[in-house]
């Protein structure tokens, strides 16, 4: 897919999906502004693009969940590009937990980070589309915001909040040519999801559900449909939710089995 004279901001650009779809964009010709809340994971996303892409590549640290932060991002944005025609909304955490268990601030953070992060970037990304002639926005939601999960409350919370908001989005920004899109990743092997695969009780209950087996999805899945939404080819493909699971979403929802409960790395970003 060509995305020459393009600039695509990527949010939680450091981390395993980030990585992937920067990797992505810049392979197709785009020029990369990695946004991550580490400056060090940032600069080493920059750094494998610019080793495999001769893609120019903006590095930049950031509070997603911190709109001065944000707005202050976007400007350093402006001082580099002229302007941005995609954005993807990345950064995510997630916890495991019941909400028996589940402190307030703790839920404040994962809502903060999975929704109201993807709304301040959009607005910053909106305002600035309309004035170029339109843009493409995809946001990661889950299947979490397609059906309920369980120990997860603030987690299915933000992934359903997601997709009302790429909804709404896609309705108020359509007339400046602006499209909103989500891809919503099934069980995906990346740095924040790799304990699961250490627990075989988790894995035989997720092949139950996924008809293609819950082994198959990689971050380049998630990519290449993001890549796909923000293309030309999807010119008219607006306000979709578009499932990259395996058969997941098809099927029915899962029962976190009391055994992986014990993964709860909620401070690492996707």
């Amino acid at each position: 897919m060509n995305f020459e004279n393009k600039v695509a901001v990527v949010t939680g650009a450091g981390g395993g999906l980030g990585l992937a779809i920067i990797e992505k964009f810049a392979r197709g010709g785009a020029a990369i502004v990695a946004l991550d809340y580490s400056q060090k994971m940032a600069d080493a996303a920059a750094e494998k693009v610019r080793s495999l892409t001769k893609q120019k590549v903006l590095a930049i640290q950031f509070d997603v969940a911190d709109h001065h932060s944000v707005a202050k991002a976007f400007t350093a944005i402006d001082q580099e590009f002229k302007q941005i025609d995609i954005l993807v909304n990345c950064a995510g955490v997630r916890e495991v937990q019941k909400v028996y268990d589940l402190d307030p601030e703790e839920w404040r953070r994962v809502i903060d980070i999975n929704l109201n992060g993807p709304f301040y970037c959009a607005r910053e990304a909106v305002l600035r589309m309309r004035k170029t002639g339109g843009g493409s926005i995809v946001n990661i939601a889950s299947v979490a915001g397609m059906m309920g999960l369980t120990h997860r409350p603030a987690y299915n919370s933000s992934k359903h909040g997601i997709i009302g908001l790429t909804r709404n989005l896609s309705l108020d920004c359509a007339a400046d040519g602006i499209r909103v899109n989500a891809v919503a990743p099934g069980l995906i092997r990346t740095p924040l999801t790799d304990g699961y695969y250490k627990d075989p009780e988790f894995i035989r209950g997720l092949n139950e559900v996924v008809p293609m087996g819950a082994q198959g999805g990689t971050p380049g899945d998630i990519a290449d449909a993001i890549a796909f939404l923000c293309s030309s080819e999807a010119k008219f493909v607006n306000g979709i939710v578009l499932p990259v699971d395996g058969g997941w979403a098809a099927s029915k929802g899962y029962t976190t089995g009391s055994g992986s409960a014990q993964f709860t790395s909620a401070k690492n970003q996707t």
